[in-house]
């Protein structure tokens, strides 16, 4: 997702169409009156299926960019078999950093860190990470770093194969990332199948958008079975790629979905509205999709917020769209931009489980972004306490 730049400001939320809202003729003013309050009942357990990745993050000299022909800012990902030795190189840097990585499992660590969730506790809520890892040290980290948030794990270890890992060269502020999804990739409908009444015990799934391409019939009779039973399901678009490579899988998962994230980029190749406005982005999006009751997209757009936007469908319209603004970091505040819509779904989710409002679902997420855009990696200080007052 599109990073998300923090530090709310009450004054920034907006009704962009006022006709479309039924809160009259100031959303701003309603959703700050109601930030207290609860607007649906709790949602007490969320699984999240996705890649479980280690993100191996080293400061290294520009000589391995020259080495490896890399480019700052690029993505890669490599064969699982295709070691070009540059793990090997972040590796051996005397301060290398590893951090469990993953959109779905940044996510829940930050939905955890924001619910203070701690082992020791006897916790209010429950999240599940579901996923295959292999059988070596890299799944061992996974494990402690969910471990430490009380992440419930539920994860198809296969003998002999490798735990995914992702390759973070850093340079002051420029960095570049290299990916091998290795077990990740391999979850076995067969494991599903064994745990399928573990799974269903939960009240709400995320779908990770990184699945779709290799693993449709899973997140298929996944999204089928709790849209049965009437639990919330949630689709992440994860990336621009998968929107427009797969849009097929991405719409057949989304016509069951109860919620649809992604950032500004993934919604315009949805629609199908390059550079269009938001208004006509999201009547599109919500028109390509089966009707479905209490249907929500939050989108995030950088410096200029969020939007959260539900449709009428009886009406054929937007019944409101509710923009949440943001105030930009200053450059020197912003350490590492990976992560940060991450961040923004786990903080936001934070507060949507426990009944609150979308304004108190926006103003966490964004505060949690602005936590991890100031560390390297999706990392967060343990002791942190949000304060939605």
């Amino acid at each position: 997702m599109n990073s998300f730049f923090s530090s709310y400001n009450t004054k920034g939320n907006t009704n962009f169409f006022e006709e479309t809202t039924p809160f009259g003729q100031n959303i701003s003013q309603n959703y700050t009156e109601k930030q207290q309050k609860k607007e649906r009942p709790e949602i007490p357990s969320l699984i999240a299926i996705g890649d479980p990745i280690v993100d191996i993050i080293s400061e290294i000299s520009t000589e391995i960019i020259k080495k490896y022909n890399l480019k700052w800012g690029d993505t890669v990902f490599l064969d699982e078999n295709n070691d070009n030795g540059v793990y090997k190189e972040l590796e051996s840097m005397p301060e290398v950093r590893y951090i469990p990585g993953g959109a779905v499992q940044n996510s829940i660590r930050v939905m955890a860190w924001c619910l203070n969730m701690d082992p020791r506790n006897k916790n209010r809520y429950r999240i599940t990470m579901l996923g295959c890892a292999g059988e070596d040290l890299y799944k061992q980290k996974v494990l402690n770093a969910l471990k430490e948030l009380d992440v419930n794990i539920l994860f198809q270890t296969l003998p002999g194969e490798k735990t995914s890992r992702c390759g973070v060269g850093i340079y002051r502020k420029e960095r570049f990332l290299i990916t091998q999804l290795r077990a990740s990739k391999k979850l076995s409908e067969e494991f599903i199948e064994q745990n399928i009444q573990q799974i269903l015990s939960n009240d709400s799934i995320i779908i990770e958008g990184y699945m779709l391409p290799n693993k449709l019939d899973i997140c298929k009779k996944l999204t089928e079975c709790f849209s049965r039973e009437n639990k919330l399901v949630i689709l992440t678009l994860s990336a621009m790629f998968i929107v427009q490579y797969h849009s097929e899988k991405v719409l057949e998962i989304a016509h069951k979905s109860d919620m649809i994230v992604g950032n500004i980029g993934e919604a315009e190749i949805l629609a199908g509205l390059k550079g269009g406005n938001p208004k006509d982005i999201f009547e599109t999006i919500f028109r390509k999709l089966m009707p479905r009751d209490n249907r929500i997209l939050v989108i995030t757009a950088g410096s200029s917020g969020a939007y959260c936007a539900k449709y009428d469908y009886k009406r054929n319209k937007l019944e409101f769209i509710f923009q949440y603004f943001a105030n930009k970091l200053n450059d020197e505040e912003i350490v590492d931009l990976n992560g940060a819509g991450d961040s923004f779904l786990g903080g936001f989710l934070s507060e949507y489980i426990k009944g609150s409002s979308l304004y108190d679902c926006c103003k966490i997420g964004t505060e949690a972004s602005g936590v991890i855009l100031r560390n390297v990696g999706c990392t967060f200080p343990k002791n942190f306490k949000f304060n939605i007052n």
